[in-house]
């Protein structure tokens, strides 16, 4: 009876020392999510599946979209709410507004500070020098818009995608390129994080 009752009270004692982020009760995740930012534009974050097999791969969306009726002058901000130098941004050009990242553990809006992002495998790549946007234009109800830099207009779409290739932390950027080796099973979250502050989660299962 006693060795029961010991049983007992570890579970009890493991069931409130673990947090819920680390060991989710539940194991259907949203595959789409949605923010309606502050600064006119809402965020979407989409995965193709939120389960990851381990020759499996996972392909991460995310995107800005204009909710305003009119052009919209937004000033560019470095407030990012996340370390930058921790998410996959578009590559050779400074000043892009959005980024994506991988944490350990189910997070959502509420507690993804609790979360600690893993270093992502980005290539080095040397890249021409060019200014940041001053500035972005964006076009109605459009995931497009006019970047300001160095007084010259350019247009982006803002969006990006990231493919996890047998749950990998490396995105595949060539043909033929083995992917090293795959995350361990368990939870992960997808981050989506915006220059102004904003961020997006949605989370998956590595099995």
């Amino acid at each position: 009876m006693s060795i029961v009752l010991a049983a007992m009270a570890v579970v009890i004692f493991a069931a409130i020392l673990i947090p819920p982020y680390l060991s989710p009760s539940h194991n259907v995740f949203p595959s789409s999510v949605s923010y309606d930012s502050g600064f006119g534009f809402t965020m979407y974050l989409t995965l193709n599946s939120t389960t990851v097999a381990p020759l499996g791969h996972l392909l991460i969306t995310g995107w800005l979209n204009s909710s305003s009726d009119s052009i919209d002058n937004l000033t560019a901000a470095d407030s990012w709410a996340l370390s930058v130098g921790m998410l996959w941004e578009r590559q050779c050009t400074p000043g892009w507004p959005i980024g994506i990242g991988l944490m350990s553990g189910h997070y959502d809006q509420d507690n993804y500070t609790l979360g600690t992002l893993l270093q992502p495998a980005i290539p080095d790549v040397r890249c021409p020098e060019s200014g940041s946007p001053q500035y972005f234009l964006f076009y109605p109800h459009s995931t497009e818009a006019l970047a300001s830099v160095n007084g010259d207009p350019h247009r982006w779409t803002i969006t990006m995608n990231v493919t996890l290739w047998q749950g990998s932390l490396s995105p595949k950027a060539l043909p033929g390129v083995p992917s090293p080796s795959g995350l361990p099973p368990g939870v992960y979250t997808a981050v989506f994080a915006d220059e102004w502050g904003d961020v997006l989660t949605a989370s998956f299962r590595v099995s």
